[in-house]
């Protein structure tokens, strides 16, 4: 290989940057231009087919609105009734035919005679004035027309005075299609028999049917039509003038396919452009096809030197890219580090936070770290048992073969760069140089100083980690490279330092509530245990207290006196039992003893209970129980949830009714309950079966929030659900629904002290 060929590889390999930017600079002026040409394609073409909707919509228009002058005139002819001469002639007049329907050779009446009706007719009009009329062309046939109004009558309209229009087939053919649809009909292509030998132009007639009498053939007809006959030059000249269509050729044509033969009408521009475009058009049951073209004038200059503009200026950003790519390429390498550097936090940060387990969690960062902006990453955490050691590197063998090396320097608090000092300290440590001399003084011996130098490490810097002023620990990150560990990797470190702390003390205060959660199940616990021995004494009392009352022996204010301390007893007893249950729910002891229980039995029996609490209310409970309903649940447990739910009607809804109902599907069973109280909002409808979890302020209804806890608790036990529809103001409906037979092995209730 010759010097100049590897002077050449050598230029290649130090330009390639600048040489790929300048292909890339080149290849996009290019795709501008392509994109710019396309652009103004697509706008120029937008612009030609506005102008081409805009010349369809206004022919439509146009057309429709002599139509509809044809209905008008049809409304002189009703009931039979046909106006002189004279009211048609203002009629038309009136009209302004010139000034407001340019275009339209006239309007006018043909009648429709049967053959023996011809002679009367032509003596009839010549008695109007015309001693020379009669209905041309002759001939026999089935049926006439004959013109006999048409206004404004000039001379060349004057030339259609009695022509019988039936006579002509094209003619002939639309009229025929207006006689059987009723409707207005336009006819082919034809020569206006006004047209004379000067300015000769196609025409095309539009005839609306006028019928006293629509039976039979059409010898047996009578009536006529009203109809207007146009030229088409005229009609489109005034219709599409030429300033609206200055750079676009108009080719108007009859019928569908668009048969040079049957032109109507093209306009004066030239057709020399490069856009086309067809549109369909039909005018009173015909088809016309309109073809447009471009003019060579269509496209303004700037927009066909556009494209060429964009593309040198293209080439010369391309030259201008080409001589900065070393300070971009740079940029990007800066760019792509940060990059990775946030795609580094962001994976561990997923790692941190997918569990809290942070032993395990910052080990798999310590080796990210590693793998990604550092050769070495070192994790030190401050525990009461001592201190966990995470060693992160590329190499697993390294880490386990020398790793133990680097934290014994990190711990050392003689090192200058030790994560000790940060720790005291509080601030980052960053040493840009370790020299063998650095190693030498922190070794223990000459072993410990062996794999030292097998680390490899030739910088290090540490960050602590502190959270609300407590010490957690450090990180450190080592390079075994010369580059240096600049203000970015402290800045990184630091980061992934925050995620750390956060995770550990996330855990931390986690395993602190679960301890503090696992306390308050055992003391209640306890307390439950403990209240109920002495509340089932007073119970037995206040029951012996009842039953004295009942029999007389107790005077009346005494009585009254121990009802009140007897209800009281219950409320406490069933708060007792509630606190009980939670410890039993969080201890994952709550015991379902299932045995066949007639649910209906179960309803009534708590339904009597709560008598006397009703009549206090002022409320009275509905039941709608269809009969036994046996099924193998725990009577107990039942009981509890039924009670808990008629209990929240009477407290919520006092003074109101209250509805008890059960429904029976197959082998699932719906239990209702419905009050009419004060409602619960539908943000709060899932909430209010968490344990403590109330709807409304305990300063107005008393309370722990653990009935319908403990309800749901029992219910999903047992197999089933509960769930409730409400709206504030509206009361609330509260559905159980249980299978006959739960499952074999109910679900299990958490784990002690398992989160709330």
């Amino acid at each position: 290989m010759t010097a100049r060929v590897r002077a050449l590889l050598e230029h290649l390999r130090t330009h390639a940057a600048a040489y790929l930017v300048l292909a890339v600079a080149l290849s996009a002026a290019m795709a501008v231009r392509m994109y710019v040409a396309s652009a103004i394609a697509h706008q120029v073409r937008s612009r030609f087919d506005e102008r081409v909707t805009a010349a369809v919509e206004a022919v439509r228009d146009r057309m429709d609105a002599y139509v509809a002058t044809l209905r008008a005139t049809r409304g002189l002819f009703v009931s039979g009734r046909r106006p002189s001469r004279e009211e048609f002639r203002l009629f038309v007049q009136n009209l302004r035919l010139e000034r407001h329907y340019p275009g339209i050779q006239g309007i006018g009446f043909a009648e429709l005679l049967a053959p023996q009706e011809v002679a009367r007719h032509e003596e009839a009009v010549r008695r109007e004035g015309f001693p020379g009329y009669s209905l041309w062309p002759g001939g026999g046939r089935e049926a006439y027309t004959a013109i006999v109004y048409l206004e404004p009558f000039d001379a060349r309209n004057q030339r259609a005075f009695g022509f019988d229009m039936l006579s002509e087939p094209t003619r002939r053919e639309a009229m025929l299609r207006a006689l059987a649809t009723g409707k207005a009909a336009c006819s082919a292509r034809v020569e206006l028999v006004q047209e004379t030998d000067q300015d000769r132009q196609p025409g095309f007639l539009i005839y609306l049917p006028v019928s006293a009498s629509a039976r039979g053939g059409l010898e047996q007809r009578t009536g006529g039509f009203v109809y207007a006959p146009f030229r088409a030059g005229d009609l489109f000249a005034a219709t599409l003038p030429p300033e609206s269509l200055a750079e676009i050729h108009l080719d108007l044509l009859d019928g569908p396919s668009g048969d040079p033969a049957q032109l109507l009408y093209a306009s004066a521009a030239p057709a020399g452009g490069t856009l086309e475009a067809v549109r369909g058009l039909t005018v009173a049951g015909r088809p016309w096809t309109v073809r447009f073209r471009s003019s060579p004038g269509f496209v303004a200059p700037w927009e066909r030197w556009l494209p060429r503009w964009a593309a040198l200026a293209g080439v010369i950003v391309s030259l201008l890219l080409f001589q900065v790519t070393r300070r971009e390429v740079r940029g990007a390498a800066e760019a792509r580090r940060s990059a990775e550097r946030a795609s580094f936090l962001a994976e561990a940060g997923r790692a941190l936070s997918s569990s809290l387990d942070y032993v395990t969690t910052l080990a798999e960062v310590a080796r990210r770290a590693a793998e990604g902006p550092c050769d070495w990453c070192v994790i030190l955490v401050v525990e009461p048992g001592g201190p966990v050691r995470l060693v992160g590197h590329r190499d697993p063998a390294l880490a386990r073969a020398t790793g133990q090396a680097l934290v014994e320097v990190t711990l050392d608090p003689e090192a200058r760069f030790a994560a000790a000092a940060a720790i005291q300290s509080s601030e980052p440590f960053v040493t840009d140089a370790v020299s063998e001399a650095d190693l030498a003084r922190v070794a223990r011996d000459a072993e410990h100083l062996a794999r030292l130098r097998a680390t490899g490490v030739r910088a290090l810097a540490t960050v602590p980690l502190r959270a609300r002023g407590e010490a957690l620990g450090a990180i450190s990150f080592a390079s075994t490279t010369r580059r240096r560990l600049d203000a970015s990797d402290v800045r990184l470190m630091q980061d992934l330092a925050r995620l750390a702390v956060a995770a550990i003390d996330t855990a931390r205060l986690y395993r602190r509530a679960q301890e503090a959660v696992k306390l308050r199940d055992e003391f209640l616990s306890i307390a439950s245990h403990e209240l109920k021995t002495p509340l089932t004494s007073l119970a037995l009392q206040a029951d012996s207290l009842r039953q004295a009352a009942v029999r007389g022996f107790v005077p009346e204010p005494l009585a009254h006196k121990t009802e009140v301390i007897r209800r009281n007893v219950e409320r406490l007893s069933r708060l007792i039992t509630n606190l009980l249950d939670i410890s039993r729910i969080g201890e994952g002891r709550l015991a379902i003893e299932l045995e066949p229980v007639d649910l209906s039995d179960v309803v009534c029996e708590v339904a009597g209970r709560f008598e006397d609490e009703l009549a206090r209310a002022g409320s009275t409970l509905q039941l709608d129980v269809p009969g036994p309903v046996v099924g193998r649940w725990d009577r107990l447990r039942l009981d509890q949830v039924v009670t808990n739910l008629v209990a929240n009607a009477v407290k919520y809804g006092p003074g109101k009714p209250i509805a008890v109902a059960l429904r029976v599907d197959g082998d699932r069973v719906a239990l209702t309950v419905r009050d009419q109280g004060i409602g619960i909002p539908r943000e709060a409808q899932q909430r209010i079966f968490e344990r403590f979890e109330r709807a409304v302020s305990d300063r107005h209804f008393g309370g722990f929030g653990l009935g319908l806890w403990i309800a749901r608790r029992i219910v999903e036990a047992l197999g089933g659900t509960i769930a409730v529809e409400s709206e504030p103001g509206q009361g609330a409906t509260f559905t159980v629904e249980l299978r006959r037979a739960p499952p074999p092995e109910p679900p299990a209730a958490p784990a002690p002290g398992a989160p709330l």
